[in-house]
């Protein structure tokens, strides 16, 4: 009678672990389905975006939507704000309809042909930090809405200067745009300093959040000329950074 009931409780064991198992499986065959891109690199689980504060535009994060599956996915976007700066404001575009920031799903759906993609401007959100200060985290799911154990997330986090420099600082610092922009090769930054401060540099940016390139600024100049002959084309960010904190971020089209 012992013997059967250890025989017993290792069956219930190995049933719970195949179920275990499956549902793992399930889990990454559904988040392999769906792929998502932007300027032909795979995007992160996590992706940083940089925003100006005082941008009054706003700032934009793009995803391409790849179907890696042989059938046709007939795919829908759902936002989740996981922690928002409060008076930020954030919204989503898909499928060639735009959503108000109180719309968290879409209503329509983007059909997506098995090793196709949704094109590169069908799916966009956009971020207005509206003077705040911080680090916002958003998350876009991608699902199909006739199966949607297949999906693919993302999480973004849109990060306003969280340390503004000093205002009198600011104020006896000038920089010019980057020009040109788009640019090939280099591209160059005129700029004043009427203080004296310990560092000064500028850093580059890509979609995904990791800095590629970075320079020091020689305050003796009055103009930066960066080789980026070395990068890939596509969209990158620029941020000014006086004393380890963030004075401009703009953005950056490399050809």
């Amino acid at each position: 009678m012992i013997i059967r009931n250890e025989n017993i409780f290792m069956m219930k064991k190995l049933l719970i672990f195949f179920i275990a198992a499956f549902l793992s499986v399930a889990y990454v065959n559904g988040q392999s389905e769906l792929e998502l891109q932007w300027d032909g690199k795979v995007l992160n689980d996590t992706v940083y975006v940089w925003v100006d504060p005082y941008l009054t535009d706003a700032t934009i994060f793009h995803a391409e939507v790849f179907n890696k599956t042989d059938n046709i996915l007939n795919v829908k976007v759902l936002r989740t704000n996981i922690d928002v700066v409060e008076g930020s404001v954030n919204s989503f575009c898909w499928a060639s309809q735009c959503y108000p920031p109180f719309l968290d799903e879409s209503g329509d759906y983007q059909p997506i042909i098995g090793g196709e993609s949704s094109g590169e401007n069908n799916f966009y959100a956009e971020f207005v930090a509206n003077e705040t200060f911080g680090i916002s985290i958003v998350k876009y799911k991608f699902f199909d809405k006739d199966n949607p154990d297949i999906y693919k997330e993302v999480v973004v986090k849109y990060w306003s200067s969280p340390e503004a420099i000093e205002e009198e600082i600011a104020n006896l610092i000038s920089f010019s745009n980057a020009y040109p922009n788009p640019a090939i090769n280099k591209f160059n930054i005129d700029y004043n300093f009427d203080t004296n401060i310990n560092k000064a540099s500028l850093k580059i940016v890509n979609l995904l959040g990791s800095v590629v390139k970075e320079v020091e600024i020689d305050q003796n100049s009055n103009k930066l000329s960066m080789d980026i002959s070395n990068l890939d084309s596509g969209v990158y960010f620029y941020s000014i950074v006086v004393d380890n904190q963030i004075l401009q971020t703009k953005k950056l089209v490399i050809r």
